[in-house]
């Protein structure tokens, strides 16, 4: 129960210092054209995804950073760590096939939702 406890708060942390940083940002550079608070978001998450996982943090500490904090943060910090434990394992197909499908589905499926949305 613990566990769940670590990952909620971390989550609620997460999701709102996204919220936060988005709207500070958003609020300093009123016309910009490139997204740079999800760039500059999903760049920090990595960064505290990489910190997290290379520091030997208890597991209810870990689970709070990790699975709470940064999975809410952004989700582009687990896909590169997944990706980076993928060459470490010298999994190098896995890892290209994980890249390019992640990508390009991922951009497919955001346009297909905009498709979508504008019927």
């Amino acid at each position: 129960m613990t566990q769940i406890f670590s990952v909620a708060l971390g989550a609620a942390l997460g999701v709102l210092g996204r919220y936060q940083i988005t709207n500070s940002i958003k609020k300093k550079w009123l016309n910009m054209i490139y997204p740079w608070p999800t760039f500059l978001i999903n760049f920090l998450g990595c960064l505290l995804l990489g910190l997290f996982y290379s520091l030997n943090l208890s597991e209810n500490v870990y689970l709070f950073l990790s699975m709470g904090f940064t999975a809410t943060f952004t989700t582009f910090s687990t896909f590169n760590l997944e990706n980076i434990e993928l060459l470490k394992s010298h999994q190098y197909r896995q890892f290209f096939k994980y890249l390019l499908a992640t990508y390009l589905l991922g951009f497919f499926g955001v346009f297909l939702g905009f498709f979508i949305g504008n019927l």
